[in-house]
């Protein structure tokens, strides 16, 4: 599974991607990057999650999520805040399935 993180600017959500590695197999591939990467990577990546903090442009990330054929979720607040890796991955999970 290649899970990409979309946030303002990719710092904090880097430390939910470790919680997230932390957990995840070992074939999977998670990383973050601005949002204004997506377009950049979207093929490469089968989930997005999308960070709070840019939950205001989800309906945007929604919409190119869809024309690519990806899931896409938003990254729950109180999990985001606690950087729970382990409640984000398994929502990545659940979108995939």
């Amino acid at each position: 599974m290649n899970v990409l993180l979309v946030c303002a600017a990719g710092m904090s959500t880097s430390l939910l991607v470790n919680n997230m590695k932390a957990v995840a197999a070992d074939k999977d591939r998670i990383e973050a990057f601005p949002e204004s990467k997506l377009k950049d990577l979207i093929e490469e990546f089968d989930v997005v999650l999308v960070g709070p903090q840019i939950r205001y442009k989800y309906p945007d990330i929604e919409s190119v999520c869809k024309k690519h054929n990806k899931a896409c979720g938003l990254i729950d607040m109180a999990a985001y805040g606690q950087m729970n890796g382990t409640v984000v991955y398994k929502q990545a999970q659940e979108l995939l399935k």
